[in-house]
């Protein structure tokens, strides 16, 4: 493409005003459709591409998303940020994925680097802290941040109490007694609600709780601490698990100790991500609504970015119980 070639050839060529050219390129005002047609035919004859870094300066920002998502390699996370990118570019906007591996200096360098670079706004996606950017709107997604304010953050949240209530509730109707909850001990505000689910449903059922911590979320780790726990004496039943990384390596320490699932105990996760549904035995895991939330978190940021009126900056999506192999009941 010749440097030469810019609005006004177009015009000259397609024998219309720069003005309409600029309408059609950017989709704004009104023009016939022939004069689209018209205007598209000549911008392809000619290959021209609007200068879009040129606009962006003159405007202050890009037709850039940026997404800060804490584990790309959970599969959670993951379909979160194919579904918002796959959104975005329906509505013409690009993404710039930024993995932060749960750490928080990482966090806040990502995101003073997609300041730097003009985005139009960021979405952040288990964050671990709140960040007051004025001149950037931010959406947080999945899980409240250190220092979140329902008042003044955008946020997007999962019903944690409800899915930890409904995953203990299914295997105490299972017939399980002895249900323990595997979590990770690191700052997790979710698996802190799921785990108030969980003593929720025990509490009505009269039973007792039992804990697994482990650290960093692995299915390598969540194998050696159950089987440490069975290794302790301590009876197990039925296996309450926040997410479904944890449950396959509960599942995988259980039957290396020669515990069947779902026949000696029953194991629940949390995510429904396709770990789930492809396990063997597959697993009973809480089903989240993606394609709600994701919805939901693109519909506030472009109504904080136009500056629109929004009816509440806070959204609680609703879960259900997906019922696999791992708490099926035998006869």
């Amino acid at each position: 493409m010749s440097n030469s070639i810019n609005m006004k050839t177009i015009a000259e060529k397609a024998g219309v005003s720069v003005a309409t050219v600029s309408r059609v390129i950017n989709k704004n005002g009104r023009f016939s459709d022939e004069t689209e047609e018209k205007v598209r035919k000549v911008i392809e004859e000619l290959n021209y591409h609007p200068n879009t870094l040129a606009k962006s300066l003159k405007e202050n920002h890009t037709k850039v998303i940026g997404v800060v998502v804490s584990d790309i390699t959970n599969p959670h996370f993951a379909r979160l940020v194919l579904e918002l990118e796959n959104m975005l570019f329906a509505h013409s906007y690009s993404t710039v994925i930024c993995n932060t591996n749960e750490n928080e200096e990482l966090e806040k360098r990502h995101i003073d680097t997609l300041i730097s670079q003009r985005v139009s706004g960021i979405i952040i996606i288990s964050g671990l802290k709140v960040y007051d950017l004025n001149e950037i709107p931010v959406v947080y997604l999945d899980q409240r941040p250190k220092g979140y304010q329902m008042k003044n953050h955008c946020l997007i949240e999962t019903d944690n109490l409800d899915g930890g209530y409904l995953a203990t509730k299914k295997l105490i109707e299972a017939g399980c007694k002895n249900i323990a909850v595997m979590y990770s001990f690191e700052k997790d505000y979710s698996q802190k609600v799921r785990i108030k689910g969980y003593k929720k449903a025990l509490k009505e059922a009269g039973l007792e709780e039992h804990y697994i911590a482990v650290g960093k979320i692995s299915t390598d780790k969540a194998a050696t601490f159950v089987k440490d726990y069975i290794d302790k004496g301590n009876k197990v039943d039925g296996l309450m698990c926040t997410n479904d990384i944890l449950a396959v390596g509960a599942i995988k320490g259980l039957q290396e100790k020669q515990l069947s699932v779902p026949e000696s105990v029953k194991v629940t996760g949390f995510d429904d991500s396709i770990l789930a549904q492809l396990y063997y035995p597959s697993i009973s895991s809480i089903q989240q609504s993606i394609d709600r939330m994701v919805k939901k978190t693109v519909e506030l940021l472009f109504a904080v970015m136009n500056n629109d009126k929004v009816d509440s900056i806070y959204n609680l999506s609703p879960v259900k119980l997906v019922e696999r192999d791992s708490t099926k009941t035998t006869k």
